[in-house]
This record gives C-alpha cells, sequence and structure tokens, in this order.
C-alpha cells in the first residue's frame, strides 16, 4: 500500500475527527480517504460511460471568495449548456447553486471536471435526468 500526504483545511479534519471519535466509529482517516477515493472513481468512471445528448442538474456548494472569478469564468464558457441555475446565499461566506444542463455528454464532464478543479468549490453533486432528448419530450 501506498503512503501519500494529504492537505486538508483544519476545519474539515476536526469535523472528520468528531465523527472519528463517536462511539461504534472504528473507520480510521486513511480508510475515510480510501472510501471517499472509490467513491470518486465510480463516479467518473459512470460519467465516462454516458454518451450522447444529456439533461441534467449539478449543485454546487461554494465559498465565497475573490477566486469566484474562476467559477464565474468557468460558467461562462459553458452558458451554451446551462439553460437554467438557482442561486442561494446561504451565509456571509457560503453560496448554493442550482444548474440545469442540457447539451454533449463530453461538454457536461468539461463542466463538472472545471467545477472540481475550481478551489472555492466546497461540494458538487450532479444528476442525470436524461440521456436522449427525444425522451423528455413524451
Amino acid at each position: 500500500m501506498s503512503i501519500i500526504s494529504l492537505s486538508l483545511p483544519n476545519e474539515l479534519l476536526e469535523q472528520l475527527d468528531t465523527i472519528l471519535s463517536g462511539e461504534d466509529r472504528t473507520a480510521t482517516r486513511s480508510e475515510v480517504v480510501r472510501q471517499a477515493v472509490r467513491l470518486y472513481l465510480t463516479q467518473y468512471s459512470e460519467l465516462e460511460k454516458i454518451k450522447g445528448n444529456i439533461i441534467a442538474t449539478i449543485t454546487v456548494l461554494y465559498d465565497k471568495t475573490e477566486e469566484n472569478k474562476e467559477l464565474f469564468k468557468l460558467q461562462h464558457e459553458f452558458d451554451d449548456m446551462i439553460t437554467a441555475y438557482l442561486h442561494a446565499h446561504l451565509s456571509e461566506t457560503s453560496c448554493l447553486e442550482v444548474m440545469v444542463v442540457k447539451g454533449p455528454s463530453k461538454r457536461l464532464r468539461g463542466l463538472i471536471d472545471g467545477l472540481k478543479a475550481n478551489k472555492p468549490v466546497k461540494q458538487i453533486k450532479f444528476s442525470i435526468m436524461a440521456i436522449n432528448e427525444k425522451e423528455t419530450l413524451h
């Protein structure tokens, strides 16, 4: 087994340690990271299998920072796919956006990869609603 170094914000590590210190918890930090990597790889491979045009929702939780310029730039780059979005201010430091996207699956993967690479993004979830546009019209 390989040993890697991992950087986490203190708040995230504290939350993890609080959960792991609870009653009947036997998982270690390493096991949690292994499970998270497995989940990420599963989601990635499922997304790679999707071909053709899709309709999906993407939900993004992110920190409000000066670095959000990259997030906005990404949204403009993919504005041909984003048909609607909802923006909510959750706190002084956090925002949530839900985007409805429609278009080629390859572009969806590009948008999701770009969002994942964006530092202010805390969480991203997506849901494929339809793969064939004709399915949604009937």
